[in-house]
């Protein structure tokens, strides 16, 4: 799988930079128009509100139609001041279950910049990441130029991220798990979005009721699986007497 993928990306990087930002916005296209079917994946798969999921779907779009016309600057002599721009070749996303739609499409946009593209999504979203695989297809990309490996967490996967065919893997989960992958191969070119430890503070000034609304949404809005999920409330002065 991985030898052909990489074999995918030598023609896609023979395209005109045009044909393949005009393929994203395709994509783009196609997402729009099965909203409600993304939604309801989202739903059922991984326990996505509608409220939650339905902007992931336009953060979605968004992805694929803001690289589609950012990598073109890549291509435009005025713009790179002398520099020219090498495709990674080969890129492996691996994506998390708690964003299943926009993290993982924002990462397979990596299409427009002229890689090719192994999604290997957390195993509790193997289905959201099955349909945006599907539509990148339905919209006219190639079957094997992006692909979907739906591993379980283990050597195979462990295999994939590591091997030698492989030029980029773009990560987003734990701070852990970026480590370990370091750990695997130290020359890896990571890119990774990871866990923080986020504070919401509470002046006097604040209104008592919103500020409870908030510090709930923020800790536990997506399961509390958000990457700017408070964690951690500061209060300040008297605010800590009118929020006990």
């Amino acid at each position: 799988l991985v030898a052909a993928t990489a074999e995918a990306a030598v023609v896609w990087q023979s395209l005109d930079p045009a044909e393949r930002a005009a393929a994203l916005h395709r994509v783009g296209d196609v997402l729009a128009a099965r909203r409600a079917e993304l939604i309801e994946v989202a739903g059922s798969e991984v326990g996505k509100t509608i409220d939650q999921s339905d902007p992931e779907v336009s953060e979605a779009i968004d992805f694929c139609r803001h690289y589609a016309e950012t990598s073109l600057l890549l291509h435009d002599p005025a713009h790179m001041a002398g520099a020219r721009f090498v495709p990674a070749g080969l890129t492996v996303v691996a994506s998390p279950w708690n964003f299943p739609l926009a993290i993982p499409t924002g990462g397979v946009a990596a299409l427009a910049a002229g890689n090719a593209v192994i999604l290997k999504p957390a195993p509790p979203a193997k289905r959201c990441a099955a349909e945006l695989v599907r539509a990148f297809h339905d919209a006219g990309l190639p079957e094997d130029l992006v692909v979907l490996a739906p591993l379980d967490d283990g050597d195979v996967s462990r295999h994939l991220v590591t091997h030698e065919l492989v030029d980029r893997v773009v990560l987003t989960g734990s701070y852990d798990t970026a480590r370990l992958f370091r750990s695997w191969k130290p020359n890896m070119r990571l890119l990774g979005e990871t866990s923080g430890k986020n504070a919401l503070i509470v002046t006097p000034s604040a209104d008592p009721d919103l500020a409870v609304r908030d510090v709930v949404a923020s800790a536990f809005a997506h399961a509390g699986q958000k990457c700017s999920a408070s964690s951690l409330l500061i209060l300040v002065g008297s605010a800590g007497d009118a929020l006990r």
